[in-house]
C-alpha cells in the first residue's frame, strides 16, 4: 500500500513539474485578473514570481483608483459643474466690460470728443486689454473645468485621455481667437480701397470693435449654463438614462418649444441692435456723411435688409457696410425660416383636435349624403310620375333629370370626401396602436395554440393508454 502511494505521488510530481515548464508558472490564478493595469494614463507590466500568493498578486493588480468611490465622484462633479458656472459668469462680466469700454470709446470719437491719439482714448483703450486678457484666462479655465469634468464623468486619471486631438485643441484656439479680437491702444492704418476705386490709409479700428461684438456668443453660453435644465440633477440623470446630451442645442430646441415666439424676437431686436452700430460704425469710419452718420436711418436700413425688402432709398457705401448688410441678409433669411417653422407648428391641430374635427366633418358629411339621397329619390320618383302621365313638358323634365344628376353626383362627393378624410386622420400614433392590438391578438392565437397543443397531446397519451389496455383484453380473451 505504501509502494502504490509513493508511485502515485511521484507520477503527481512529474506532471506538475510538466505543467510548470509549459506555463512557466505553477500557480494557478484567477481568469479574472487582467493581464496589464491602467494608472495615471500608463500601463503596469504583468509580471509574477512562483513564490507569489494570488492574494497578494490580486493586490498588486488591483487598480487603487480615487474614482471608484461614488461618492467621491458625485461630490467632485458637483463642485466642478458649480465651478464652471462661476467662470462662466467671470467671461460673461469680462466680455461685457470690455464692450462697454470699447462702444465709450467709439462714441467719443464719433462726436468728437476725442480723437485716436488722447489720453482718454489710450486708457480706455488699455482697459479693454487687460479685461482681455483676464477674459483669456478664464476662457482656458473653463475649459480646464470642462476636461476634469469629462475626466470625472468617465473615471479617467490622465488628462490626455480626456482630450481629442485635434477637435479640442481647435476649439480652445477658435474661442480665444474670438475673445482676443480687440482694438490696440494705438492708432493702427492700413491702406484701403473704396467703391470709387481710390487707395487711402484707414483705421483698423472699426473692424476690430466689430469682431469684438462676436464676445456676444457668451450671453447665450451664460444662459445655457445657469439654465434649469443644465442644472436640475433630475434632468441630467434622465438624459443620461436616455442616452441624451444635455448641451447647448438640447437646451436651445427647450426654449423654441417652450418660448418661441420671446426667443425669436429676443434674437430679431438683438439682430437688429447690432448690426445697425456695426453698419453706423463702418459708415462713419470710412465715408462719413450725414444720412449714414444717423442711428435712426441706419436702423431703417438694417430692417429693410433684415426683411429681405430693400427699398434702395439708403444703401451702405463702403465695403465694410455692404459686408455687413450681407450679414444680415442672411440672418434675416434664417429668423424668417425659424419664425415660418414656428408658426406652422403653432397652428397645427393637436391630436385631441384633429380627432374632433374629423368627427364632426364625418359627421356633416354623412348627413349631406343622406339628404343627397333623399333628392335623388324624390327626383326619381318625379320622373316616374312624369313619365307616367305622358307629359309633354320637357323643360321641367330636363330640369328634373338636372337635378337628379347634381344629387347624385354631391351623394358621390360626400362619400369620397368622407374617405379621404378617413385615410388622412391615420397617423403613427393609431398605425402603433393597430400594431399592437394585432400583436395583441397574434399572442392570443399562439396561448390558444399552445393550449389546443397540450389538450391533444393529452389525447394522445389517454389513447395510447386506451389501445394498450385494449390490447391487454385482446391478449387475456385470446389466452382463454
Amino acid at each position: 500500500m505504501d509502494k502504490y502511494i509513493d508511485i502515485r505521488m511521484r507520477i503527481r510530481h512529474i506532471v506538475q513539474s510538466a505543467v510548470s515548464k509549459m506555463t512557466g508558472s505553477s500557480l494557478v490564478e484567477d481568469p479574472g485578473i487582467p493581464l496589464v493595469d491602467r494608472r495615471n494614463g500608463k500601463y503596469n507590466k504583468y509580471m509574477a514570481d512562483d513564490n507569489t500568493s494570488q492574494t497578494d498578486l490580486v493586490s498588486t493588480l488591483t487598480p487603487a483608483s480615487k474614482f471608484d468611490n461614488i461618492s467621491y465622484r458625485l461630490s467632485r462633479r458637483k463642485n466642478l459643474i458649480k465651478r464652471r458656472r462661476h467662470v462662466v459668469s467671470l467671461e460673461f462680466i469680462l466680455a461685457l466690460i470690455g464692450i462697454v469700454f470699447m462702444l465709450v470709446e467709439t462714441e467719443l470719437f464719433f462726436q468728437h470728443v476725442i480723437t485716436k491719439e488722447d489720453a482718454i482714448s489710450l486708457v480706455l483703450k488699455s482697459c479693454i486689454s487687460i479685461s482681455t486678457v483676464f477674459l483669456l484666462m478664464a476662457v482656458i479655465a473653463y475649459h480646464v473645468t470642462g476636461i476634469q469634468l469629462h475626466m470625472t464623468d468617465n473615471s479617467l486619471e490622465d488628462w490626455r485621455l480626456a482630450v481629442t486631438f485635434p477637435w479640442t485643441y481647435l476649439k480652445i484656439g477658435c474661442e480665444l481667437l474670438i475673445c482676443a479680437i480687440h482694438p490696440f491702444p494705438s492708432s493702427i492704418t492700413i491702406p484701403g480701397l473704396n467703391p470709387d476705386g481710390k487707395t487711402k490709409m484707414v483705421s483698423i479700428d472699426p473692424i476690430l470693435s466689430i469682431l469684438m461684438l462676436l464676445r456676444l456668443y457668451l450671453v447665450g453660453k451664460f444662459m445655457v449654463v445657469n439654465s434649469r435644465l443644465l442644472t436640475d440633477t433630475a434632468t441630467q440623470s434622465l438624459g443620461a438614462l436616455n442616452k441624451v446630451k444635455i448641451n447647448t442645442a438640447f437646451v436651445f430646441k427647450a426654449l423654441m418649444s417652450s418660448n418661441p415666439g420671446t426667443v425669436l424676437v429676443s434674437i430679431m431686436l438683438a439682430i437688429l441692435i447690432v448690426d445697425t452700430w456695426a453698419m453706423r460704425t463702418c459708415e462713419v469710419y470710412y465715408h462719413p456723411d450725414e444720412a449714414h452718420s444717423s442711428f435712426f436711418n441706419a436702423m431703417w436700413m438694417i430692417a429693410i435688409t433684415f426683411l429681405t425688402v430693400g427699398y434702395g432709398d439708403i444703401y451702405p457705401n463702403s465695403y465694410c457696410g455692404r459686408f455687413v448688410a450681407v450679414t444680415t441678409g442672411l440672418m434675416g433669411v434664417g429668423t424668417t425660416a425659424l419664425l415660418v417653422a414656428v408658426l406652422a407648428s403653432k397652428l397645427e391641430q393637436s391630436r385631441a383636435e384633429k380627432y374632433v374635427h374629423n368627427f364632426v366633418s364625418r359627421a356633416q358629411l354623412d348627413k349631406q349624403r343622406k339628404h343627397a339621397a333623399a333628392d335623388t329619390i324624390k327626383y326619381v320618383i318625379q320622373l316616374w310620375r312624369l313619365r307616367r302621365q305622358d307629359a309633354d313638358d320637357s323643360r321641367k323634365r330636363i330640369r328634373l333629370h338636372g337635378k337628379l344628376l347634381q344629387a347624385i353626383a354631391n351623394m358621390r362627393d360626400a362619400k369620397n370626401e368622407k374617405a379621404c378624410i378617413g385615410e388622412s386622420a391615420i397617423g403613427f400614433i393609431e398605425v402603433a396602436k393597430s400594431v399592437d392590438e394585432v400583436f395583441e391578438t397574434v399572442e392570443g392565437i399562439q396561448e390558444n395554440q399552445k393550449g389546443m397543443k397540450a389538450k391533444i397531446n393529452e389525447m394522445e397519451s389517454k389513447m395510447d393508454d386506451l389501445a394498450n389496455k385494449m390490447d391487454a383484453v385482446y391478449h387475456a380473451i385470446t389466452h382463454r
